[in-house]
């Protein structure tokens, strides 16, 4: 399960990040009938930049009406307001009455699966590609890859620099690495969104049981490994039966590409091993983390840890959704998720059992760091079909987009309270055309603090912004009722349920979020350097990452000796690793 589609989709739609449009007609036809230069701007400001005494306005409305088609990845069971839908609602209507411009929406895909990825890779491949549109999904690589190989989308550098706001040019800053992976030979060829500051794994433990159990907090993995045995064989739960399970997590995904659910990363940064990350030296020396030493450290905590029991047994045979059912039913006693898991599936449990109780910990290095590898890969990448006479139309939705989850926009903030009134919040994602808006990537950070000063008598509500009242509420609601409280009075189920929202609120940010803002001086980032594809990546990473896989999982489970892991090594480097890495090195190069 990928953070960036599911189990994050409940915890951004409290934060209103709502998206953004794009639409149209006939997009040759745009291109003769709105301008005769490629990349022309919008015709008042072509005329004010012809006079120096008039300033340039980048989201002054075009001269002539300025038509442009879009597709989109929907959701299949929208809740719209009354009168309002895709194609029709209040913020396209402002789009279009502010910047004097009309869209098409061609055609739309589910936003569930690979539906939306594979339609739009038909159009690519037949170059019947709109005038703007997301790139998203699976193959989104490979898709610009193919884009930019073919000629076939525009150089966004110029209209980037020219037209975005200094909001948004603000919030890239934040996060440096989202224009590296659309870097071509020093040219922008697509607009990154769906960014965020890098996130540690956190150990998520049944607090009930380890109280029980009289155990230690856990500070090491060693700690980590004596929790987990009491768990699977000291009965934590207290039926009598052989029954519960200490640290569960996915051999489907062992480490993190994009922060899959349950994986063992805690496990492998806490000894210094990012085996998903392209790692750079003070140098500028690339190496793949997958193979250096600190990975075959890990994988010898790792087997140790499943010989002696501390990890699950069945680990080998598990996947994402075996594990969450684990969570569910009450059985697992450990995992490694990020500060959301209250929300997915952590929350299952308490729901199932309501005197369940989970807390977040964090697992430091030995020399008291919180280390984190990021992925670069952003949530997904707009681009403009190459000979659409005005790029810079991108940038401007940007902006106004950006404006609009903020609530800057004092004619779309009714729009914002509507669509709460109509029973979801994520839907005004869906209100536009194509996800465009750009969140402060600390926006998660910020709220956290902004709720340990108030809750600490510092600061008033007054500095929330609207979308972060509710969150306050729940903090204080668990706090002022804890949720035990409210089970031994023997509430309504609209009063368990009630109480039950409030402490997963409070698990994902009074408790999860709070350990990582405690210890932000403590968290060190390994960036992943490059999130392309290279030439010899298309034809051999996918062969290269099941050898890793397969290398690691023999090792964990006790089938080849750890020496193995050098062998391993040995066969990446020869078929395709060493190349790879050359040309990986390349294409950093290229960006200093």
């Amino acid at each position: 399960m990928k953070r960036s589609k599911k189990a994050l989709s409940v915890v951004f739609a409290s934060c209103l990040m709502f998206s953004m449009v794009a639409c149209s007609n006939n997009s040759n036809e745009s291109a003769t009938k709105n301008s005769n230069n490629t990349g022309a701007t919008a015709s008042a400001n072509a005329d004010a930049s012809a006079s120096p005494d008039v300033a340039f306005d980048p989201m002054a409305p075009y001269k002539d009406v300025v038509n442009y088609t879009a597709v989109k990845s929907i959701n299949q069971d929208p809740k719209f307001p009354a009168g309002q839908s895709y194609e029709k609602n209040a913020f396209q209507d402002y789009v279009e009455k502010t910047l004097n411009i009309k869209g098409k929406l061609e055609w739309t895909a589910p936003s569930d699966g690979d539906q939306y990825a594979k339609k739009l890779s038909l159009d690519i491949a037949s170059n019947r590609i709109p005038d703007i549109f997301p790139l998203e999904g699976q193959t989104t690589v490979s898709m610009l890859n193919t884009l930019v190989q073919g000629d076939m989308i525009e150089d966004l550098t110029p209209y980037f620099e020219k037209y975005a706001s200094q909001k948004v040019n603000d919030r890239y800053a934040a996060n440096k690495y989202a224009f590296d992976t659309v870097n071509f030979g020093g040219k922008m060829m697509a607009i990154p969104y769906g960014m965020e500051k890098e996130q540690p794994m956190l150990v998520w433990v049944r607090e009930d049981w380890r109280k029980k159990l009289n155990l230690p907090e856990p500070k090491t993995i060693d700690d980590i490994r004596t929790i987990s045995k009491a768990f699977t064989t000291q009965d934590p739960d207290g039926n009598g039966k052989n029954d519960t399970l200490g640290l569960v997590a996915q051999s489907n995904s062992m480490y993190s590409t994009q922060f899959d659910l349950h994986t063992l990363d805690s496990i492998y940064w806490a000894m210094n091993a990012f085996p998903a990350t392209w790692e750079q030296s003070e140098d500028g020396t690339v190496k793949y983390g997958g193979i250096q030493p600190e990975a075959k450290a890990a994988l010898a905590v790792l087997r140790d840890m499943y010989k002696e029991g501390s990890l699950d047994k069945e680990y080998g045979l598990k996947d994402g959704g075996k594990t969450t059912e684990d969570v569910s039913s009450g059985r697992a006693g450990m995992v490694f998720e990020a500060w959301y898991a209250p929300y997915y599936p952590l929350g299952n449990t308490i729901h199932n059992n309501p005197n369940a109780d989970w807390k977040a910990y964090a697992l430091l290095t030995s020399d008291g760091k919180l280390n984190v590898g990021s992925n670069p890969s952003p949530g997904g990448y707009m681009v403009v079909k190459k000979g659409f006479a005005h790029p810079e139309l991108l940038i401007q939705l940007i902006n106004l987009s950006t404006e609009f989850q903020d609530k800057t926009i004092p004619e779309l903030v009714p729009m914002s309270e509507e669509y709460q009134k109509a029973g979801t919040v994520s839907v005004a994602a869906h209100a536009q055309y194509v996800d465009l808006s750009v969140n402060d990537p600390a926006l998660i950070y910020n709220q956290q603090k902004k709720y340990n000063d108030i809750l600490a008598g510092k600061a008033d509500e007054s500095i929330l912004l609207a979308t972060e009242v509710d969150g306050l509420k729940q903090l204080q609601a668990e706090i002022s009722n804890p949720l035990e409280n409210v089970v031994k009075g023997k509430p309504t189920d609209e009063e368990l349920n009630t109480a039950i929202a409030n402490r997963i609120g409070y698990l994902a940010y009074n408790n999860a979020m709070k350990v990582v803002t405690d210890n932000e001086s403590n968290i060190v980032v390994t960036p992943n350097v490059y999130g392309g594809q290279t030439e010899t990546m298309t034809k051999s990473w996918a062969d290269l990452q099941s050898l890793q896989k397969q290398a690691y999982l023999k090792i964990i489970l006790g089938s080849q000796p750890i020496d193995s892991f050098d062998t391993f090594v040995s066969q990446w480097k020869a078929q395709g690793g060493d190349k790879i890495t050359q040309e990986v090195q390349a294409e950093v190069d290229k960006r200093k």
